[in-house]
């Protein structure tokens, strides 16, 4: 598999609402007929003292056929080390995980094949922008 963030990321004018997260998924195994996304938007520099970064957690699903993975995520976050606070526009990276269930064909035994699970592991440098 091949994963990947759509960037920019619209932040929407509304910060209740949910921020829609999308990228590529590619050269799944043709035995899956979906995957599940889970991803992280982190925001901030990690050595500033001053303002500790603040990540949020979304996710997203992939079906087969489709080109892209599209997920959703809030924008209150987490404080790295604690306290919450919104994500904004600016600069973030992004870091995601894909897990897909193949089933596999029968061996050339005939024997029956249980499925695989593939994974895959991405982090990216991604913009986020106001409407």
């Amino acid at each position: 598999m091949k994963g990947q963030f759509n960037s920019p990321i619209t932040l929407p004018s509304d910060p209740g609402d949910p921020v829609v997260v999308t990228g590529p998924l590619k050269d799944v195994d043709s035995g899956a007929e979906e995957a599940t996304i889970v991803f992280v938007l982190v925001q901030g520099d990690l050595d500033d003292r001053n303002q500790k970064p603040v990540w949020v957690e979304g996710r997203g699903t992939w079906k087969s056929g489709d080109d892209d993975w599209v997920g959703t995520v809030g924008r209150e976050g987490r404080v790295i080390g604690g306290g919450h606070r919104e994500i904004g526009p600016g600069g973030a990276r992004g870091i995601a995980v894909a897990i897909a269930v193949s089933e596999e064909p029968d061996d050339a035994d005939g024997h029956t094949v249980p499925p695989s699970i593939d994974t895959l592991t991405w982090c990216v440098n991604i913009r986020l922008d106001n409407a």
